[in-house]
């Protein structure tokens, strides 16, 4: 195999509004001689979360959002970025609570993942338990305006989901697979 060494300049550009992100342009060398650039997206080093939030009965709690590469809804599990100075733990307790109005009574880290080959950031993911509501959510203006609903389904529908294409973190589901095959059905 070749060996890729990273050589500069490392071009980076932020694009959007509300939702920002950068696409970093980087360049390696083969022990060849070649020069090769690849075209990515997000800041290095970032990182974000999501949670498979389950109530005390186990119903997983999703929130049904707009795709716009999809160009439509996707029941998704609670999640965002992760803010300066933030463990990735706090992070998926505020985009729980942001995004649903619940907290959990336990998390569980699941472990982490990487999106994609051309993502420069890290997906975290828990297994939140218990979560019980503790009030409206904490949705901005530009979530309202796009409709997001919150919803309940059971842990066979949110199986269902990953497997066919229904939402964005499957590997979420992966990672949790063990512990809601035992959930399936309501059986515990």
């Amino acid at each position: 195999m070749k060996t890729f060494t990273r050589i500069e300049p490392t071009t980076i550009q932020e694009v959007g509004n509300r939702f920002r992100n950068h696409v970093v342009v980087k360049r390696f060398r083969t022990e060849d001689g070649l020069e090769h650039e690849f075209t990515t997206f997000n800041r290095e080093g970032e990182a974000c979360v999501a949670v498979i939030a389950l109530t005390p009965d186990n119903q997983a709690i999703i929130v049904r959002q707009f795709r716009p590469g999809r160009e439509t809804y996707c029941n998704e599990i609670p999640g965002g970025g992760v803010n300066e100075g933030e463990s990735v733990e706090g992070a998926a307790r505020r985009e729980l609570l942001e995004e649903t109005g619940y907290v959990p009574g336990s998390m569980e880290y699941l472990g982490v993942h990487s999106w994609d080959a051309y993502r420069n950031f890290k997906a975290h993911y828990f297994l939140a338990r218990a979560c019980m509501p503790a009030g409206e959510p904490l949705r901005d203006q530009t979530e309202k305006d796009q409709g997001i609903e919150m919803a309940l389904v059971s842990v066979d529908q949110l199986i269902e989901d990953a497997k066919s294409d229904k939402m964005t973190d499957a590997v979420a589901v992966l990672l949790a697979y063990d512990t809601l095959k035992e959930l399936e059905g309501g059986t515990s």
